[in-house]
């Protein structure tokens, strides 16, 4: 019979300890979801996603957050590597921060890391079209695609505003549109961690 040697129960320990402390601390997040349809400009997609009819207050962030994202103008900015290029984003983040952008030109995407606080938060972000845009074949504007934590999410018209209307968590809208840019209000919930924008132009 095999004996184990001091080493041996070293490294097996250290293995499990690192199995251990890494499913602790990595997010898992499961989404309250049902089968609905988003319609995004000319598109139908049949996703699952989170629908602002049945969502309760534990599923929403503040409307003071949305309220301080509304007022003119960006607070800050971060520069993301491109195609060996430095790129500005403008943002705004309420409840709580961000932690990275990272450009992943072969998804013409823009991944982001935040840490949220522990009632949720949004991020407001301007993409400028000459980095990342996502356009028909005619040239009309198409909805970006956002996933959070791996889930598409929905972009619903009546899942962000100011008011009484429910702020649901994994939800976005494009609250401005120019022809030089565009900017997304992003709402995520306190276990979400990762933003993936993705369009299918730039970057």
């Amino acid at each position: 019979m095999k004996k184990f040697t001091i080493p041996n129960v070293s490294a097996l320990f250290l293995t499990f300890a690192v199995l251990f402390i890494g499913s602790a601390t990595i997010p898992f997040q499961t989404l309250n979801a049902q089968n609905m349809t988003i319609t995004m400009g000319n598109e139908t997609s049949a996703e699952n996603a989170t629908s602002a009819e049945n969502a309760t207050t534990e599923d929403q962030v503040s409307s003071t957050i949305l309220e301080n994202l509304a007022r003119p103008g960006f607070a800050s900015m971060y520069e993301v590597r491109a195609d060996g290029d430095t790129v500005p984003l403008s943002y705004n983040i309420m409840g709580g921060r961000l932690v990275g952008i990272l450009a992943d030109p072969s998804q013409s995407s823009l991944d982001l890391a935040v840490d949220p606080g522990e009632d949720g938060g949004a991020i407001e972000i301007n993409l400028p079209r000459n980095v990342i845009d996502s356009k028909f074949s005619d040239g009309k504007d198409r909805s970006y695609t956002v996933v959070i934590d791996g889930d598409r999410v929905s972009g619903e018209a009546s899942g962000i505003c100011i008011g009484t209307c429910p702020n649901i968590f994994n939800s976005f809208k494009e609250t401005q549109n120019t022809g030089t840019d565009r900017v997304l209000t992003i709402v995520f919930g306190p276990e979400s961690r990762f933003i993936e924008i993705i369009g299918n132009r730039g970057i």
